[in-house]
């Protein structure tokens, strides 16, 4: 009996040391998982997956009925969601699925379209107001860096929320879309951009929302393009005004640099123009010269004196100091588009101007002494 006890007492000590070696090899692992595998964009996608939803359209067009597919990302606690304007143009119901990232199983609310932007590719959205959602902070062009990694969250071909990670390409591209828009000041990326990733997540390794993703160049590989962050902020602002933004996520541990707004921002030093995009992405501009005949001069918010010329708007005049005079616009210089859309009337292109939000931007193309150039106007702050 003596020698079976010491068997299995034997026993029970080997099973002893090889739970224990388990216990100490699980640990291991997640000690592992912590300190390697848990990379900044594992991070960054485990903090913003849940903001990033799935969007399902119904439609009607010539009698017969379809349905559309594609991405968005709520941007305020309230249930705001912004996603791409082709995604929900000619919707006639939105239904809007959070992300499986979210606890609960994926509920599905309908949303109601508050705003449709075509000339920016965007549109926002408003689902269920009776509860708080997982949300993304913003940042705004000025703080996003050529070269840093660019995490993309979408829902490609249906298939659910999918991870992709590139790097920020270039900024300040210009892209047209089918709709008829060129949309400016995009972020390119090589994150890879699929069908279904449109009005998705392009974000930062600290968790914020560089750009929509609305674009891919149809006949190049690793070139998509997102509406950038400062866009998306007009959007919020002229719907809910610019005291209803939304404080940081709680999980956001750096500063809250990305909300300032860009019209406060100092100007650079010697007015340069904004980067021209390659020529494959710039329209071609009409080419006749400025002419200075007709209408009487008309002035904007913005300090441009406008006249309405023959073959389009010219600029009279730029109060120095203004928001025009900043953008790099000078005297005599003809007013090709704005935002994509061609204006032939001064009064109501300074309606326009007039009638914006503070801090809301303006993509301007322009002909200069016969050839094209553009500028970036910021409607100032009173």
């Amino acid at each position: 009996m003596a020698r079976i006890s010491s068997s299995v007492s034997f026993a029970l000590a080997v099973g002893g040391l090889a739970l224990a070696c388990v216990g100490l090899s699980a640990k291991s692992d997640a000690l592992s998982i912590s300190s390697v595998r848990r990379t900044p964009v594992v991070s960054a996608v485990e903090r913003c997956a849940p903001a990033v939803v799935n969007i399902t359209t119904n439609s009607r067009e010539g009698g017969s009925s379809g349905r559309g597919s594609g991405s968005g990302v709520i941007v305020h606690p309230d249930g705001f969601v912004v996603t791409n304007s082709h995604v929900v143009r000619g919707a006639t119901r939105v239904l809007v699925e959070l992300s499986r990232a979210v606890k609960e199983g994926r509920p599905t609310f309908e949303a109601r379209v508050l705003e449709d932007d075509p000339a920016h590719d965007l549109a926002l959205l408003q689902i269920a107001k009776s509860r708080t959602f997982p949300y993304v902070s913003i940042c705004t062009t000025c703080s996003v860096l050529v070269g840093e990694t660019a995490v993309a969250i979408g829902n490609p071909y249906g298939l659910g929320d999918t991870v992709t990670v590139g790097i920020v390409s270039a900024l300040g591209r210009s892209a047209s879309l089918p709709t008829g828009y060129t949309i400016r000041n995009l972020i390119q990326t090589d994150a890879s951009i699929n069908l279904g990733n449109s009005g998705g997540a392009l974000l930062n390794l600290d968790g914020e929302l560089m750009g929509i993703n609305s674009s891919i160049h149809p006949s190049a590989k690793g070139i998509a393009f997102s509406v950038p962050g400062d866009a998306v902020l007009e959007l919020l602002d002229r719907n809910l005004g610019a005291r209803a933004r939304p404080a940081p996520p709680s999980c956001r541990v750096t500063g809250d640099e990305g909300t300032t707004p860009l019209a406060l921002l100092p100007p650079a030093p010697g007015h340069a123009e904004p980067p021209t995009p390659p020529p494959a992405y710039v329209p071609e501009a009409p080419a006749p010269a400025p002419s200075t005949s007709v209408a009487r001069p008309k002035r904007s918010p913005i300090g441009l004196m406008l006249r309405t010329a023959a073959d389009g708007v010219l600029v009279a005049s730029v109060t120095s100091q203004s928001s025009a005079d900043i953008a790099g616009i000078v005297g005599g210089d003809l007013i090709l588009d704005v935002d994509g859309r061609v204006y032939t009337s001064a009064p109501d292109l300074a309606d326009l101007f007039q009638q914006a939000a503070p801090g809301r931007t303006f993509f301007v193309d322009l002909r200069r002494d016969g050839r094209p150039t553009n500028a970036i106007i910021v409607v100032p702050f009173k």
